[in-house]
Order: C-alpha cells, then sequence, then structure tokens
C-alpha cells in the first residue's frame, strides 16, 4: 500500500464559523471545487457527522467524470471536519479529507489535508494519482472560496 498525500492552507478574512460552514456544505463546492461537477443528496447545509452524499468529479479532459459518495466521520464547528470514502475513483483507493480551521487576528486559518490510501492491486491510471498529489489544485480551490466569502 501506498498514500499520496497533499495540503494546502489559507488565511480568510472571516470567522471559523463562516468559514466552516461554507465549506462543509457540498452544494457549495460546484463553482469552487475546480473539479466538482455536481453533488447529490443532503447538500444544501453543512455536512454533520454520520451526512452522507455524493460528488460528481470531473477532472480536466474527463468526460463524463465519476461518483464517488462521501461520509462525515467528524463534525466539530469551526474547529475540524473530516470526510471519507473508500472508493474514489475505482476500488483499492480510499480518501480522508481533514479539514482544520483556527481563529487568527486577520480572519480564520483554514487547511485542508487529503491522503489517498492506494491498495497495492488498486487497478489506478498513474497520471491521475499523479495529478491528485499536485498540490496547485487544492490551493486553487483555497484561494476560490477565500474569494467568494471575503467578496
Amino acid at each position: 500500500m501506498r498514500v499520496v498525500q497533499t495540503a494546502a492552507e489559507i488565511t480568510i478574512g472571516r470567522s471559523p464559523a463562516e468559514v466552516y460552514t461554507f465549506v462543509t456544505t457540498p452544494a457549495n463546492w460546484v463553482g469552487t471545487h475546480p473539479v466538482t461537477a455536481a453533488v447529490e443528496g443532503a447538500t444544501e447545509t453543512s455536512a454533520a457527522a454520520g451526512a452522507r452524499w455524493v460528488e460528481v468529479i470531473r477532472p480536466p479532459g474527463e468526460e463524463p467524470g465519476f461518483r464517488t459518495e462521501w461520509l462525515a466521520t467528524v463534525a466539530a464547528p469551526g474547529h475540524t471536519w473530516v470526510i471519507e470514502t473508500d472508493r474514489l475513483r475505482a476500488p483499492g483507493l480510499r480518501c480522508q479529507i481533514v479539514y482544520t480551521f483556527a481563529d487568527r487576528p486577520q480572519g480564520t486559518y483554514f487547511r485542508r489535508d487529503m491522503s489517498v490510501l492506494v491498495d497495492d492491486a488498486a487497478d489506478v491510471d498513474e497520471t491521475w494519482l499523479a495529478d491528485l498529489g499536485d498540490g496547485s489544485v487544492h490551493e486553487g480551490y483555497l484561494r476560490t472560496v477565500k474569494a467568494a466569502l471575503e467578496r
């Protein structure tokens, strides 16, 4: 088994509660995260622990993309949010995303850590996996969130 990890962080000029509510509401991913084409299920409010929904992920140049079911496993408003899937794109690819929030004088420190566990037997596109570990996509997402919240 191997792990692909990426992290991005930013400070946003809003309270931790505002940032938390915005980024933990899956409907807000459409238009802010560059690979989120759609979300399905209960997506209009902040996802509490135990909530499940589907994200349609469309990497650049890929049609129609793929569906991933997420489960919120930790929800501590204004502090931490954790989501997981046991099938990111294909069997043998498990993913965990951890959002961390901290109050700072200039706003909210927001960090996004993503870890993908790749089983040795997984049939995976190595180019896609390398792109997944490219932090620029995740940094772009955080910049878009900051712009949306600070307008």
